[in-house]
């Protein structure tokens, strides 16, 4: 789901398989159909409209955006929220 949201994550994987010499491409294919068949098929899908167009389905990210798929600012009160949860979770790694 990260790589249907996510367009600079997206942009790392196509730079990195654009990037694969022709001759090691085949080489790469099975890994490459292994890891997305492993999606489910409107993910895979909504990837494949993705790579077709260069851009999501529902369009453009609106005015203001900062970097794609981002807001322009932090939003201090949601990131506040995940601080409990967080603590939780690395209080229980020390167990």
């Amino acid at each position: 789901m990260l790589l249907v949201h996510d367009e600079r994550l997206r942009g790392l994987v196509d730079a990195w398989l654009t990037s694969v010499p022709a001759g090691a491409f085949t080489d790469v294919l099975p890994l490459l159909r292994r890891t997305f068949s492993a999606y489910e098929a409107g993910v895979r899908r909504t990837l494949g409209e993705l790579a077709r167009t260069g851009r999501a389905p529902s369009g453009p990210v609106g005015e203001g955006a900062g970097a794609p798929g981002f807001g322009a600012g932090l939003d201090e009160r949601r990131a506040d929220a995940v601080l409990p949860v967080l603590r939780l979770i690395l209080e229980g790694e020390r167990v």
